[in-house]
């Protein structure tokens, strides 16, 4: 097998094994150390439909730069890419999600069982339950539901909720913190 370094991380690269296209290179990454500690933080510090954590695999599927980013415990990385300045690219991102879960277990320590499943079975409306249902727009989408959907999928913040900031609805702030824990709240971009 061919090896070479890349970004940090040592690197095959093959062709003509990707699913989606056959074009692309597919990248096998290997971190220079274990991420058996981290790997449950990984899956806890993204939001829910942009992250799939696999328990029996120690190992978290992330959707990012419409492509599927493997990370597993033992520190092999596993992704398509169009061209090597795109591997580059996600290898940059996944050593800043690295380290990013590592400052995370630093601070709080691994996640519970209980927070991991919670956050797995997060959805829409058990968001949108929680939210102030104002339908205002200040947030930029039209509903509240359409807002927990862009959350959930990362593509807009739980802090873009302007009525969640106002003092008279801090009982809301309660209900999700009750609800979903701090660590699932900061995942979703409350801060």
């Amino acid at each position: 097998m061919n090896v070479t370094e890349l970004e940090g991380f040592k690197v095959h690269i093959s062709k003509g094994k990707c699913l989606v296209n056959p074009e692309n290179i597919t990248i096998e990454a290997w971190s220079t150390e274990e991420l058996n500690s981290i790997i449950e933080v990984l899956a806890m510090i993204l939001p829910p439909l942009k992250v799939n954590y696999a328990k029996e695999w120690r190992c978290v599927t992330l959707r990012e730069f419409e492509k599927l980013i493997s990370i597993y415990s033992s520190g092999k990385i596993t992704f398509c890419a169009k061209d090597l300045e795109e591997a580059k690219l996600i290898l940059n991102y996944v050593k800043f999600l690295i380290e990013k879960a590592k400052k995370e277990y630093m601070e709080n320590g691994p996640p519970e069982e209980k927070e991991l499943e919670l956050k797995k079975k997060l959805t829409v409306l058990e968001l949108y339950k929680c939210l102030p249902k104002t339908n205002c727009g200040l947030c930029g989408q039209p509903t509240c539901i359409a807002l927990a959907d862009k959350i959930l999928r990362g593509e807009a913040s739980l802090n873009d909720c302007k009525p969640l900031k106002d003092p008279k609805n801090t009982y809301l702030v309660e209900k999700l913190r009750e609800r979903f824990g701090e660590r699932i709240l900061k995942s979703l971009g409350w801060y």
